[in-house]
């Protein structure tokens, strides 16, 4: 499984009515230090930023995993005005049959939809340019708001299970599978 044909993930660029969906870049520390809170993770891992130390590392695995081609790690900003920083969105796991994808949206972009446009836009990408059984969305099954993008994509559960995080947390996961023929 992996990539259909010979692209470089740092070059990926999703544009939506919206949105400008491009690679993370170290431009986008500040802002994810800055947006990465209490509030957008009480439902996720890893825990929020408390500054940019704690954002350097997840930068630099990320331009990695995009220089290697095994992880896309973007961010979302404003189609209208681009430094306006909305959340980070990503395609994990891309050599499996089973990518994960991953989402959140700064607290300001709430209830816009924003979140549904970037998922949906790159599961449109991920069906052109990856061979995949399905993509995975794991989500802890309270977190209302980030379940009803899947399901409103067509996504169906097909796992369940808690997950332990570092902090101590538990989540428990539901995870919808969301099939490339329902894209």
């Amino acid at each position: 499984m992996g990539l259909r044909r010979d692209i470089q993930l740092l070059d990926v660029k999703i544009v939506t009515e919206r949105l400008i969906i491009r690679p993370i870049d170290l431009v986008d520390l500040r802002p994810i230090a800055r947006e990465f809170t209490d509030d957008i993770t009480l439902y996720m891992y890893p825990p929020a930023a408390r500054s940019t130390m704690d954002v350097a590392p997840f930068i630099a695995d990320s331009l990695e995993g995009l220089s290697n081609n095994t992880n896309l790690q973007l961010v979302a900003v404003l189609r209208e005005k681009p430094d306006k920083f909305v959340g980070c969105i990503g395609l994990h796991k891309l050599a499996t049959s089973t990518p994960e994808l991953g989402i959140w949206i700064a607290k300001g972009f709430h209830r816009q939809g924003l979140g549904l446009e970037a998922i949906e836009a790159l599961c449109d990408w991920a069906a052109s340019e990856i061979d995949c059984d399905y993509l995975r969305y794991p989500v802890d099954r309270a977190n209302s708001a980030s379940r009803r993008i899947p399901e409103t994509l067509g996504g169906e559960i097909e796992d369940e299970y808690d997950k332990i995080i570092p902090d101590g947390r538990m989540l428990n996961i539901v995870e919808y599978r969301i099939y490339p023929e329902m894209i």
